[in-house]
C-alpha cells in the first residue's frame, strides 16, 4: 500500500518528468485557461466521456480549483504536457481515481488537435505510465477508451496496455461501459517486470 504523504512530499523532487521530446508539469491557472481553448474544440474532446466538463470549458478556474484540490489530496494527478521549452499548454495527462491502498489508476489523455499524430500522445502516457509504477507505487494502470477511437486505442497498445474482454453480467445484461462503447485497457507492473 502506497504511502500519499510521502509520495507527496517528494512529488516536486520527481516532476516535472521529461521525454525525449516533452515534459509533463504541474498544471497552472493559466495553463488550464489556455487549455479551455482546446478543449473546446470539437474534435478534441468529441471521445472524452466528460468532454469539455471536467478539461476547462467554461470554468477554467473553478476546473483549476478541482485540479488543485486532487494534487493536494492525491485523488487524482494531472499534469499539462508541454514541449521541451515550452510555455504554451499542448495537452494533459493524468491519473484518475488513484487508489493507493489498491495500487491502481486509471490514466487518461488528451492533446490539442494541431498536436495529433506526431507520436506525442504515445510518449507522454509512456512516460506516465512508467512514473506510476517507478513513483506512485501502483501495481496496476486501467485506461478507458471510446472504441471508435482508433487513435487512442493504439498508444494504449503501443504502450502495452491490453484489452480486456470481460463477460456481461448474467441474463444478457451490459456493462454501462459497454452500452456507451467504451473498452478498458490494463497494465500491469508484473507484466511490464516479465517484459523488461
Amino acid at each position: 500500500m502506497a504511502d500519499k504523504e510521502r509520495i507527496a512530499g517528494s512529488l516536486p523532487d520527481w516532476l516535472p518528468i521529461r521525454t525525449d521530446r516533452l515534459e509533463l508539469r504541474i498544471l497552472t491557472k493559466e495553463d488550464i485557461r489556455s487549455w479551455s481553448r482546446s478543449a473546446d474544440d470539437t474534435e478534441v474532446n468529441r471521445y472524452l466521456a466528460s468532454a469539455g466538463r471536467t478539461f476547462g470549458v467554461g470554468n477554467p478556474d473553478r476546473v483549476y480549483r478541482q485540479i488543485e484540490e486532487s494534487y493536494r489530496s492525491l485523488s487524482a494527478l494531472h499534469l499539462g504536457v508541454f514541449l521541451h521549452g515550452g510555455t504554451d499548454i499542448i495537452g494533459l495527462c493524468s491519473f484518475q481515481r488513484w487508489d493507493a491502498r489498491g495500487g491502481k489508476a486509471e490514466l487518461g489523455f488528451a492533446l490539442s488537435h494541431e498536436y495529433w499524430g506526431k507520436g506525442y500522445a504515445t510518449e507522454a502516457a509512456d512516460a506516465m505510465a512508467a512514473f506510476g509504477f517507478e513513483h506512485l507505487e501502483l501495481e496496476r494502470i486501467q485506461a478507458r477508451c471510446f472504441v471508435k477511437n482508433g487513435a487512442s486505442l493504439r498508444v494504449l497498445e503501443k504502450i502495452g496496455m491490453e484489452r480486456q474482454h470481460r463477460p456481461e453480467f448474467g441474463f444478457g445484461v451490459k456493462r454501462r461501459d459497454d452500452e456507451l462503447g467504451i473498452v478498458v485497457f490494463t497494465l500491469t507492473r508484473e507484466k511490464l517486470e516479465a517484459e523488461a
